[in-house]
């Protein structure tokens, strides 16, 4: 089997090794392009939905509200902006396309394979492509979450997780901690890469969108690789998808280098 690199941001990212009982809450793959204000319209996303409609046939309108600044001569003024973020889901409601008037995500709480993954965002970006255009792409990213839940787990946490990332939870101070969060962000060789990982109480969670909490304390392992080499371009599947590849497998090396083969002997379900 091959060894996690040494340099989980920069070095060679290890073959990746199938684990059936792997502890994913969620993968994300996101791709972010200029702005579309039509995209609220839902006249103008028809053909889109009409594309996906028979594997991802629930859709839904969610209303969300940002912040814009805007400048008008030497003031800065914050103004309240409201979209909606369309949201398609395939039958059983586990798979998830987010359309936004300035991105497209696909997201899932069971994860098959990368390349699974990659074949249905292939389809949704060829629909896009052919149903609306976005003229210019401005940054690819994707995303892993892990937690390991119960008591059962926080208590091996030093045999499952590299030590560099456990941080005050060693064995004598661990049951006296109720959360210990941390975040990292640093440059890799395909772009930039968001770690967060750490102890979370019972009801807690870091983002509840993505990890909802539950009902026991549990450890996280939030890992969100990105890059904007293809900023400028055309929306075109193919290179996007390469792309998207590129930053997915320097999230898994970031995976790998934090946990042990313990850890891989546990989840590998054999």
């Amino acid at each position: 089997m091959s060894q996690p690199a040494d340099d989980p941001l920069f070095g060679e990212v290890p073959a990746s090794v199938p684990l059936a009982d792997a502890p994913l809450v969620r993968v994300l793959a996101q791709v972010r392009f200029s702005k579309i204000s039509k995209i609220s319209n839902e006249s103008y996303i028809a053909d889109f939905q009409e594309a996906l409609r028979s594997q991802y046939p629930h859709v839904r309108a969610d209303t969300v509200q940002s912040v814009e600044l805007r400048v008008s001569g030497k003031e800065i003024q914050h103004q309240a902006v409201e979209s909606t973020v369309w949201r398609f889901l395939d039958p059983e409601k586990v798979i998830q396309i987010s359309l936004a008037t300035d991105f497209i995500a696909l997201e899932t709480a069971k994860y098959i394979s990368r390349e699974d993954f990659l074949e249905r965002m292939h389809v949704i970006l060829a629909a896009l492509t052919t149903s609306i255009s976005p003229p210019l792409v401005e940054r690819v990213g994707f995303r892993y979450v892990d937690r390991l839940v119960g008591e059962d787990f926080l208590g091996e946490l030093s045999t499952l997780i590299r030590s560099e990332l456990l941080n005050v939870l060693q064995p004598n101070l661990a049951q006296h901690i109720e959360i210990s969060m941390s975040e990292i962000v640093g440059k890799t060789a395909e772009g930039k890469l968001i770690a967060r990982y750490g102890l979370a109480p019972k009801g807690f969670s870091h983002d509840p969108e993505v990890a909802p909490p539950v009902d026991e304390a549990s450890w996280v392992l939030d890992v969100d690789s990105f890059s904007a080499d293809c900023a400028s371009t055309l929306l075109e599947p193919d290179s996007l998808c390469t792309e998207l590849d590129k930053v997915a497998a320097r999230a898994y090396a970031f995976f790998r280098w934090s946990i042990t083969e313990e850890f891989m002997n546990r989840f590998r379900g054999e």
